[in-house]
């Protein structure tokens, strides 16, 4: 009975306390490259970091419960908070109070699509995105966040909701560039790029990131784990 109603309970049946401290690390580990990237995520998404810290945590505690698939990623993530800027920015109208109220109800209705998913068993319809969709769904997204960072890496002030709104208002502003903020991108991009090709283990996942072979084994990543992530939704608990 309280397998039914908790299925994620299954994969604790027979566990061999041997894998605990292996267990324990790697949560370890993936929690100090988790609270960076969700507080980071957060900021893309236009809301304070903190957000993206209660984003990750109640997540992670309810799919423990009620989750199926151990392959998949739980947690804010790019797409999703990019998305979530691009839709909420014009219904916010400048007010921060309005735009996180918007978010919440967002979350929200995006959570009750997932379950009547989950109960209709559609996650079938991820095995009919074709790989040539989901490059370019990974691409557009690459390019919403590297023109989302210009003004970060430059120090040009840049408005505008659009990718175009965006690329507008940086080349008319590019005069006011600053060239400490500048030599400070370069020195990090450099320095992953030098790690990505004589260190590819320091520091790990990040300097193989920056590697150009990764970029297209992250499309292809993307492709193979939509089509497993159908696969779970199919099977079910």
């Amino acid at each position: 009975m309280r397998v039914l109603l908790f299925p994620g309970l299954r994969q604790f049946e027979g566990y061999d306390r041997v894998r605990l401290r292996s267990d324990a690390l790697a949560g370890v580990t993936v929690s100090a490259y988790l609270v960076p990237q969700v507080m980071a995520y957060a900021t893309v998404a236009g809301l304070p970091p903190v957000v993206g810290l209660w984003a990750a945590i109640g997540p992670l505690a309810v799919y423990v419960l009620f989750g199926t698939s151990r392959q998949l990623s739980v947690g804010p993530e790019s797409t999703t908070a990019l998305l979530t800027a691009v839709a909420l920015a014009p219904l916010a109208l400048g007010d921060p109070d309005r735009y996180a109220a918007l978010a919440a109800v967002l979350a929200l209705l995006v959570g009750a699509l997932c379950l009547v998913g989950a109960a209709g068993r559609l996650g079938v319809l991820a095995d009919l995105l074709s790989k040539p969709v989901l490059v370019g769904y990974l691409t557009g997204t690459a390019v919403i966040m590297i023109v989302g960072q210009l003004g970060r890496v430059s120090g040009v002030p840049v408005d505008g909701e659009s990718i175009f709104a965006q690329l507008r208002s940086f080349v008319a502003h590019a005069d006011q560039w600053r060239w400490q903020t500048v030599v400070l991108a370069v020195l990090v991009l450099t320095g992953l790029l030098l790690g990505a090709w004589y260190a590819p283990r320091v520091p790990g996942r990040c300097s193989r990131c920056c590697s150009p072979p990764a970029w297209w084994r992250s499309f292809r990543c993307g492709a193979t784990a939509s089509r497993r992530t159908g696969r779970a939704a199919k099977q079910g608990p």
